[in-house]
C-alpha cells in the first residue's frame, strides 16, 4: 500500500509540473525520465519495504522428528514428534524497529527530493546557458549587419578620396573578426544542446525551445524557508530519529524474548495389553524465555548510536553554516547583478546616442572612423555584458529556489 501511495505521489509531482509551460516542460521531462532520479526514487521505495519487514514477527519454527527405533512408553511406542513454536520480542521492540526503518525511509525520500532539486538546478542552469548563447548569437549577428552596412559607405568615400584606405581596412578587419566570433559561438550550441537533452534522457539532437526574454523580477525568498524545507537538513534529522530508535532497541535488547510452542508426539497402541490411556498421544505446551545475560553487546550498540548521533549533530551544524554562507553569497550575486543591469541599461542608452551622432558626423563630415568603430565595439560589449549579467541574476534566483526547495513546495501544496 505504501509503495502504491508513493508512486501516486511521484506521478502527481511530475504531472503538476507538466501543467506549467516553458522551462517547466523540460523540468517535467527530467523529473519523469532522468535515470539518476529514478534510481533515487527506487531506493526510497526499497527503504519503504523495510518498514514492513521490521514490523513483522520472526518466522515461527516447525520441527519434525521420526523415531527409527520407537521409544517405548507406558502407553505405547512413540513413532514421531512434531513441534511448532513462535518467539515474541519484548513489548515495543517491533514498534521501535518499524519507527527506525520509517525514519530511514524518510531520509531516503529527502535525498530523492534533494536529487530532484539538484537536477532542476542543473536543467535550469543549462537552459540559461543556451539562452545566453542564443542572445549572444543574435547580438553578434546584428553587430555584423551593422559593420557590413559601414563597408559600402566607407568604400564610396575612399573611392572619392574622402577617407583613407585605413578606414576601409579597419571596417573589413572588424567584419572578419565579427564573422569568426559568430561562427565560434555557433559551434558552442551543439555540445550545450546535447548536455541539456542528456539530463532529460532523450536524444541529444532533439530541438530545444528557448525564450526570447528573461523575467528578471525580484523574488522574495526567506532564509527561514531554507532551515525548514532544505531536504539535506531534513534527511539528517530523519537519520537522527532513526538513531534514537536504535538506542531504544539497544535498551529493549536487555529484555527477554518470550516464545510459545506446542509439542505433539504420536504414540502407537501396545498390543495384547489393556491399560488406561493405551496409545494416547503426547501434547506438551511450551514457554521459552531468552536470557539476555550478556549486556556488553547492548551497551556497545547504545554507545555506537550515541557517537553516531553526535556525528550527525556536527554534520547538521556544518550544513547549516554552509547554507547560511551560500545564502549570503547568493544575496550578493543578486544585488551586484541588479546594480550592474541598471548601470548597463543607462550606459547602453548613452552609447547608442553617441553612436548615432558619430554615424551622422562620419556620413556628413568625414569624422574619425576609428572612433566610430570603437564606439560600436563598446556598444557590443555592453549588450553582451547586459545579457550575461541578466543570466547571472536569474541563476542566483534559481539557486535560491534550489536552497528553499520552492518548486517542490509549490507542487506539494497543489497535491494537498
Amino acid at each position: 500500500m505504501r509503495r502504491f501511495i508513493s508512486l501516486i505521489i511521484f506521478l502527481l509531482i511530475t504531472s503538476a509540473v507538466q501543467a506549467q509551460t516553458g522551462l517547466n516542460d523540460y523540468l517535467e521531462i527530467a523529473a519523469r525520465e532522468n535515470p539518476t532520479l529514478k534510481a533515487k526514487f527506487n531506493l526510497y521505495l526499497a527503504a519503504l519495504e523495510r518498514v514492513n519487514q521490521q514490523g513483522a514477527l520472526p518466522d515461527p519454527n516447525l520441527s519434525f522428528g521420526y523415531f527409527i527405533s520407537p521409544v517405548e512408553t507406558r502407553v505405547g511406542p512413540q513413532r514421531f514428534r512434531l513441534s511448532v513454536s513462535q518467539m515474541f520480542p519484548w513489548m515495543g521492540t517491533l514498534k521501535a524497529r518499524e519507527k527506525a526503518a520509517a525514519s530511514l525511509a524518510k531520509a531516503k525520500f529527502e535525498m530523492f527530493q534533494e536529487a530532484r532539486n539538484q537536477l532542476f538546478l542543473q536543467v535550469k542552469s543549462k537552459w540559461l546557458a543556451l539562452y545566453e548563447l542564443q542572445k549572444e548569437i543574435q547580438i553578434m549577428e546584428e553587430n555584423l549587419d551593422i559593420l557590413r552596412s559601414y563597408e559600402p559607405v566607407t568604400k564610396t568615400k575612399y573611392e572619392a578620396n574622402l577617407v583613407s584606405l585605413a578606414d576601409l581596412v579597419r571596417v573589413q578587419i572588424s567584419i572578419d573578426r565579427a564573422k569568426t566570433e559568430l561562427e565560434l559561438l555557433r559551434l558552442k550550441e551543439k555540445p550545450l544542446k546535447h548536455d541539456f537533452n542528456t539530463m532529460l534522457h532523450r536524444d541529444g539532437e532533439m530541438p530545444i525551445v528557448i525564450s526570447d526574454t528573461l523575467k528578471q523580477e525580484k523574488v522574495d525568498f526567506e532564509f527561514d524557508a531554507v532551515m525548514e524545507d532544505q531536504p539535506r537538513l531534513r534527511a539528517i534529522k530523519s537519520n537522527l530519529s532513526a538513531l534514537e530508535q536504535e538506542k531504544v532497541l539497544a535498551d529493549l535488547g536487555r529484555k527477554p524474548n518470550i516464545g510459545l510452542g506446542l509439542d505433539y508426539g504420536l504414540i502407537a497402541k501396545r498390543e495384547g495389553v489393556n491399560i488406561p490411556d493405551n496409545g494416547k498421544d503426547i501434547l506438551v505446551p511450551q514457554v521459552n524465555i531468552s536470557l539476555p545475560i550478556f549486556g556488553k553487546k547492548n551497551r556497545s550498540v547504545q554507545k555506537e548510536a550515541d557517537l553516531k548521533m553526535k556525528a550527525k549533530g556536527f554534520e547538521l551544524a556544518a550544513l547549516e553554516d554552509e547554507l547560511k554562507n551560500s545564502w549570503i553569497g547568493i544575496e550578493y550575486e543578486l544585488e551586484a547583478a541588479s546594480q550592474s543591469l541598471a548601470l548597463y541599461s543607462d550606459e547602453m542608452k548613452k552609447t547608442e546616442v553617441l553612436l548615432n551622432v558619430l554615424i551622422s558626423e562620419y556620413t556628413n563630415n568625414n569624422q574619425d572612423f576609428e572612433k566610430l568603430l570603437e564606439t560600436q565595439q563598446r556598444l557590443l560589449q555592453l549588450q553582451l555584458a547586459n545579457v550575461r549579467t541578466g543570466v547571472l541574476y536569474q541563476q542566483a534566483v534559481f539557486k535560491q529556489e534550489y536552497l528553499t526547495g520552492s518548486t517542490l513546495n509549490e507542487i506539494q501544496n497543489e497535491i494537498k
